[in-house]
């Protein structure tokens, strides 16, 4: 068995498959996967938050497939394949893999990729994260102003005057505040902040996403970017956050060095 992803990416060049480098230090080719639609632009390929799960479509058969990275396992999507409409689409993919998010331009369609069917979300909103459960889905608008939606069956469940990351049941939105400087936290059902302060970022962290699990920890992605640091490439950590204390506890650091192209960082999209 092996372990969820870090990231994904080409290795050194262009014409390379796709390839994912897991928590273990394991690195694995996707020799199935589509990795260019047109003109040098590449194939939509998105893994889920924390890595458990990647989608992409297939070199051979043209399906929208979702592997289980642990396993390896591979599943087609029902009734979606690759097609000349399907080069410029963006994918998201929700915790567990059973959603997927599809954009193009400014349209997006949430897809359920067990049974295929899907549904068009209001113009105007753009899907940015889903509870860990992926029961609950919030969107934002231009503004990033947020909308909760349930998922089955689709309705409102409530509004946030920030988007971020959904908690647990829906129920609680955590945003960066002001020019990222602190973390907000903000209760949906009650319609008020959900602490009375927000959580301090750390000085000289760059706070780049926020995420939920399904225990109800809040964890923090930052980076330091290649050029502010020797060795090449972007740093990433992940910190564990003590919503009490505001206490932040590193779990995870990693590199993608600068000789990975197109990366593709889990936690990190959209």
């Amino acid at each position: 068995m092996r372990s969820p992803a870090l990231y994904a990416g080409l290795d050194g060049c262009l014409c390379a498959p796709w390839r994912l480098w897991l928590r273990g230090g394991d690195v694995v080719d996707l020799a199935d996967a589509r990795v260019f639609s047109s003109r040098g632009r590449r194939a939509p390929l998105a893994l889920s938050p924390n890595g458990g799960h990647v989608a992409y479509f297939d070199l051979g058969s043209g399906a929208l497939v979702v592997r289980k990275v642990v396993s390896g396992t591979v599943r087609a999507v029902p009734g979606v394949t690759w097609s000349s409409a399907m080069r410029a689409t963006r994918i998201e993919l929700s915790p567990r893999g059973r959603y997927a998010v599809l954009g193009v331009g400014e349209e997006y369609r949430i897809l359920d990729t067990l049974s295929g069917t899907s549904l068009t979300v209001r113009p105007g909103l753009r899907p940015w994260s889903f509870s860990p459960d992926a029961e609950f889905v919030l969107a934002v608008d231009d503004a990033f102003q947020a909308v909760v939606y349930a998922m089955s069956p689709f309705a409102e469940r409530g509004r946030a005057p920030l988007g971020g990351a959904l908690g647990p049941e829906g129920e609680t939105v955590a945003h960066f505040t002001e020019s990222d400087a602190g973390i907000g936290l903000w209760s949906v059902p009650s319609g008020v902040p959900a602490a009375s302060a927000p959580i301090a970022v750390p000085y000289g962290m760059t706070p780049t996403r926020l995420r939920w699990n399904v225990m109800g920890h809040l964890d923090l992605q930052t980076v330091v970017s290649r050029r502010a640091r020797k060795g090449g490439g972007n740093r990433y950590g992940w910190y564990r956050i003590d919503r009490e204390t505001g206490e932040m506890e590193r779990i995870r650091r990693f590199v993608v060095p600068g000789s990975v192209h197109h990366p593709i960082v889990a936690g990190l999209s959209p």
